[in-house]
């Protein structure tokens, strides 16, 4: 059976979590044709944050767009008596920040020859 995109209606590959021309996510198969991810922790993502990276890492953790998310932090900061300020405190400090993508025997900051 083939499988078809629901944003664009591309046909897509069986196996397929991600539609390769819009990239939507595929709609789950009856067949279970691939597994959901695993639960992945909440972490403060190095590439793509503002200030912190708590809005982008809850973006990446529940799959929201970033921006949405940031707006509604804005908001919360300043019509919410400033207990969303606080809570995005909270969060910068309590969540971890994303490891480095290094090898085990890189050293970090990189040496010059």
């Amino acid at each position: 059976m083939a499988q078809y995109c629901k944003s664009c209606g591309r046909p897509m590959v069986e196996t397929a979590r991600f539609c390769s021309a819009c990239g939507m996510e595929a709609a789950p198969s009856v067949t279970g044709a691939y597994a959901p991810a695993a639960q992945r922790t909440l972490v403060r993502p190095r590439a793509g944050r503002m200030i912190g990276g708590v809005c982008q890492g809850l973006a990446n953790q529940y799959g929201w767009d970033p921006s949405w998310v940031r707006v509604l932090a804005v908001v919360a900061a300043f019509f919410g008596g400033g207990i969303g300020g606080i809570v995005y405190i909270v969060l910068w400090v309590v969540t971890p920040e994303e490891p480095l993508a290094l090898s085990a025997g890189q050293p970090y900051p990189p040496t010059s020859l």
